[in-house]
């Protein structure tokens, strides 16, 4: 123990023997006073040292709990509701994608049954000889086939055709004869089981007084190749 140490010690005691004979000196009444403010006095310390710093300080941590509870519940119902927005969005779609399928297969078959009743591309020049030769008297001027042409079908929405899937098959043909021979044939041409179409018809007649007709006939086909080149 060092010298300071031991002379402080007389000191205390005394000072503490001089304390209590005050004390004890004193009313009971006014003994118990002094101790309640003295127990105050204590606990005021305590507390201002102690209890109070560490209330603030679990306060402060229980409302950042809060905070961080309020972000993690925020987190999962925003979790939550975009999986749901995903799910609808996927129904969605599914239901979108059977409906274009639908409406691909109802152009399929009914593409299908508008060819079924036209002559096919690949006949179109041995009928033509066909209904020549059943009149006689009718004069084949020329014969030649037209370059195939893309068939530009209406938009699907949500659907990207690729690649074009049916053609424009056509001839062009010169018949000569009489007003009469060139009407029937152009009839009998209506006349037939399965169609073939034409357009660009033009009339004139020579200088022997026969009427020249020619017109272009045609039909539709996926095949994209051209059809044979008549002389």
């Amino acid at each position: 123990m060092s010298s300071l140490a031991r002379s402080l010690v007389p000191l205390v005691q005394t000072r503490w023997r001089q304390g209590r004979r005050m004390f004890d000196s004193r009313l009971l009444n006014e003994r118990r006073l002094i101790i309640v403010a003295l127990v105050a006095f204590i606990y005021f310390l305590l507390d201002s040292m102690l209890v109070t710093p560490s209330m603030q300080e679990f306060g402060q941590a229980s409302k950042r709990n809060k905070m961080a509870n309020a972000a993690r519940d925020a987190l999962v119902a925003e979790t939550q509701r975009r999986k749901q927005d995903m799910a609808l969005q996927e129904v969605e779609a599914r239901q979108e994608i059977m409906r274009i399928k639908e409406r691909i297969e109802r152009s399929k078959q009914a593409l299908a049954q508008q060819q079924a009743m036209l002559i096919p591309a690949r006949e179109m020049r041995s009928l033509l000889e066909g209904l020549l030769a059943q009149n006689g008297r009718l004069q084949l001027q020329a014969i030649r086939t037209m370059p195939p042409e893309d068939v530009k079908f209406a938009p699907i929405p949500g659907v990207a055709l690729s690649q074009t899937m049916l053609y424009r098959q056509s001839m062009e043909v010169a018949v000569a004869g009489s007003f009469l021979e060139v009407l029937t044939w152009l009839r009998s041409i209506e006349a037939l089981p399965r169609k073939l179409l034409w357009d660009g018809l033009t009339l004139k007649t020579n200088d022997r007084g026969l009427v020249i007709l020619t017109l272009q006939v045609h039909t539709f086909s996926p095949d994209r190749d051209a059809l044979e080149i008549s002389p």
